[in-house]
């Protein structure tokens, strides 16, 4: 795991190591503070390059989706095929500061990344280089450093709306040899807001990198309304959340995909245009955080052909009813269902796959969500966008309450990380039924679990570091 914040002279080698290529009179590593950041180009190039570390094992592309689904009964340990014994202390909650989530070193990193970005744009107008440029690079660097410190904030701390201001995490919006000590949790989510909305002025609506493969894997004026939709669904601010579900749901760039299509999304190898994905990482073994033998990303994970250790639940496999087209996503193996959601979309195993991570059904759940706990949009109901969604399922959907939004949550964003943190947020207490081990099959709330203890390495080196209660 990589140190939480790194000096700056070492963070410019680490902006340069995405796109290493693009400097040719240097080699990257020798580069000079000065040189790396005086240039517009070389700023884009570093931005282009902000969301690389979301691919690693470590984060989308592995044990941050899984941690999540196995903790609560989404997956577990198959039975039908060997495996390998990982993520069993996943299932029962066998956290420790030497055993927690590899998300801190991987987030705290790419902040650092975005915030040599965001602090050296001053003065990059002209020639060229016009000012409208220059502020989609800044909300593209504004995104990575929100996104970052929102999932380092779901992950390590307990849930907003628990207790007044526990313990956060720290706010760091300057790359500099430091030990920060932690933030408030108010703080952070408040800075988050602050970076989100920010961006939303700051970007052009019709801004995409155009030479990006995906257009959904970076980041535009949609992602960041949809991901401010879901900031502001944990922070319980309902009217928020909702009006910034309707903008993404009304813009017209996006469109619930139909019973033919839906499948097809997770293995295209872009995003399908005018699809449901808002944004996505996009899966490449030339990405540096691409471990080589792809063993411990999701598509080895989950596949029959790779090294399967886990699969889903009967917990959740039951939820679907007959004729569910999510149903496809699920291949049968003795008394095993493995979910195809990353089977990949090359041949062969380990495979290259692409990770959502904003799509519209999310709004649409979101915003029933919000309408049950009290936001009013014209002309929509919490029935209507949970029947809208069903309908292109197959599916009968739930009532519009707050347990029946919350199945519907867990049935259309199953293995895509959500579940652990839709029980913290809500509330809820687990109740597991497929679950074969011994410790912790039910885990109550408010429990000190549900904030996983900061890594051994930062309470190390950081003396001002505080650990979570319990650990």
């Amino acid at each position: 795991m990589k140190k939480t914040i790194l000096g700056l002279a070492i963070v410019s080698a680490g902006l340069l190591s995405s796109c290493s290529d693009f400097l040719t009179e240097e080699p990257a590593l020798k580069q000079s503070n000065e040189l790396t950041f005086a240039e517009f180009n070389n700023l884009d190039m570093a931005g282009a390059a902000l969301l690389g570390m979301l691919q690693s094992d470590a984060w989308y592309d592995g044990s941050y989706i899984i941690q999540s689904e196995m903790r609560c009964g989404n997956a577990k340990n198959p039975t039908s095929v060997p495996g390998s014994g990982r993520f069993l202390n996943e299932t029962q909650w066998n956290f420790n500061e030497s055993y927690t989530s590899s998300l801190w070193g991987y987030a705290y990193y790419t902040i650092a990344r975005a915030n040599n970005v965001i602090n050296n744009l001053e003065g990059k107008e002209g020639g060229n280089v016009t000012a409208q440029q220059v502020n989609n690079l800044k909300a593209e660097a504004l995104f990575a450093r929100a996104l970052c410190h929102f999932e380092l904030a779901i992950t390590y701390c307990q849930p907003y709306n628990y207790q007044a201001d526990t313990l956060g995490v720290p706010i760091v919006l300057v790359t500099e040899n430091a030990k920060p000590a932690r933030n408030g949790k108010k703080a952070v989510y408040n800075q988050v807001v602050k970076d989100l909305t920010e961006a939303e002025t700051l970007m052009s609506d019709s801004y995409t990198r155009s030479d990006a493969t995906d257009k959904a894997a970076v980041v535009s004026k949609s992602a960041i309304q949809a991901l401010l939709s879901r900031v502001y669904l944990y922070m319980e601010e309902w009217q928020k959340s909702a009006d910034y579900a309707t903008k993404v749901i009304n813009s017209g760039k996006y469109n619930l995909a139909g019973a033919a299509d839906y499948t097809k999304m997770f293995s295209a190898a872009t995003a399908p245009a005018g699809g449901e994905i808002i944004l996505e990482v996009y899966g490449s073994q030339k990405n540096e955080y691409w471990d080589n033998s792809g063993w411990q990303h999701l598509s080895h994970l989950t596949s029959l052909d790779g090294n399967p250790d886990i699969c889903a639940t009967s917990d959740l496999y039951n939820l679907y009813e007959d004729g569910d087209v999510r149903q496809a996503l699920f291949q049968q193996n003795g008394n095993d269902w493995f979910c195809l959601k990353y089977y990949g979309k090359e041949g062969g195993a380990p495979r290259q796959t692409n990770v959502p991570i904003l799509r519209l059904s999310e709004m649409y759940l979101n915003r029933a969500e919000a309408i049950i706990n009290g936001a009013s949009i014209s002309g929509v109901t919490a029935e209507s966008d949970l029947k809208a969604l069903a309908t292109k399922r197959n599916a009968t959907p739930s009532a519009a309450t707050r347990a029946g939004v919350f199945t519907d949550r867990r049935k259309e964003l199953a293995f895509e990380g959500h579940i652990a943190y839709d029980y913290a947020r809500t509330n809820t207490s687990l109740t597991r039924t497929d679950f074969d081990e011994v410790k912790n099959k039910d885990v109550a709330f408010p429990s000190y679990m549900w904030a996983m203890p900061i890594p051994k390495r930062e309470m190390d080196a950081n003396e001002n570091m505080k650990q979570n209660p319990g650990y």
